[in-house]
């Protein structure tokens, strides 16, 4: 998975690259009819992107192809439509995002004729998960003011919407996965995560395979401790603990997640013949954890062990406003 430039990108990335949860955004945002139109157990993920970089603190998209279920006129018959997820993760809407979306869908069709392929249907799906309710335009009309007889002349665009932060958490659908991964979505900046967090962990813990909870556990606990100010590593920890009884791989990801600072601290000391205090050692492993959450290359616990703890708070403090910076849209 790319690293972008905020964890709300990456975290959408990763869970709406889950082809179930791809799939289920799909089935619950739009109509039975248009639905009928589309073969969804050919859906495939697409590569690369078309937000402009300039634009990626803001927002972040997944193009997908799916063929359809009637070979269009005059088509093959493998004839596709791409359907494209647009993701707007300010804490507030951006007026010109429905011009923003359009100006993505003609890249598209642009790379198709660059690809020497034909244009084919772009569906569009927006999702908003603001701390407040979607107020910009809807539609394109809504930024064109045009008097009523040129209405036939202009672009009428108007994209599904899903704004999370005008759902209750009964009114939003899908499967147990999908369901939770947007609940996740919809509290990330709240203080009412704390709360929600264990059940969502549990619900989604019990609907996905094994082989791959582990990753589930990490991407999630990265997500959650990086927006979230309200949750830290030893919360999330003991959050796992209450619901999950299962051991993770020595090594892997979760496990690399859940280990406390404290205890790499007093390991690097010991190593180093000299046992750091556990207050130094919390030092160290956030500092680590911070790097690692921010894409820099964590510096060795050896080295760090070694800075007085007043520099190693200083430094913290450092990669926790690069954080804050990063969340502030």
């Amino acid at each position: 998975m790319e690293k972008l430039p905020t964890p709300h990108n990456n975290f959408f990335q990763f869970a709406l690259s889950h082809l179930p949860n791809a799939r289920g955004l799909i089935e619950t945002q739009l109509s039975p009819q248009a639905l009928a139109t589309l073969k969804l157990d050919t859906l495939r993920l697409c590569t690369g992107s078309f937000v402009d970089a300039d634009l990626r603190e803001k927002f972040s998209d997944l193009l997908f192809s799916v063929e359809l279920a009637e070979p269009a006129a005059g088509g093959g018959r493998n004839d596709e439509a791409l359907v494209y997820f647009l993701f707007e993760h300010k804490s507030q809407s951006d007026p010109l995002t429905v011009l923003q979306l359009l100006g993505y869908i003609v890249r598209i069709w642009e790379q198709r004729i660059r690809d020497s392929l034909r244009l084919c249907p772009v569906i569009p799906l927006l999702v908003y998960h603001g701390e407040s309710g979607w107020t910009a335009a809807k539609s394109l009309s809504e930024l064109v003011a045009a008097p009523s007889e040129l209405a036939g002349y202009q672009v009428h665009f108007r994209p599904p919407l899903l704004d999370l932060s005008q759902l209750a958490d009964e009114e939003i659908q899908g499967d147990p996965v999908l369901r939770n991964t947007l609940r996740l979505l919809k509290y990330s900046r709240s203080k009412h995560l704390v709360s929600k967090l264990s059940e969502i962990l549990q619900l989604i813990s019990r609907s996905l395979p094994h082989g791959i909870l582990d990753t589930w556990i990490q991407a999630i606990g990265v997500y959650v401790m990086t927006v979230n100010k309200n949750i830290d590593q030893e919360q999330y920890k003991q959050t796992l603990a209450s619901i999950l009884p299962t051991q993770f791989e020595p090594g892997s990801l979760a496990d690399r997640l859940l280990i406390q600072g404290r205890e790499e601290g007093e390991r690097m000391g010991l190593e180093k013949g000299e046992r750091m205090g556990l207050e130094k050692g919390e030092l160290v492993g956030k500092v680590r954890m911070l790097q690692e959450l921010l894409g820099d290359t964590p510096t060795p616990a050896a080295d760090l062990a070694d800075l007085k703890a007043p520099v190693l708070t200083s430094h913290l403090v450092e990669l926790q406003q690069r954080l804050r910076d990063r969340q502030s849209f």
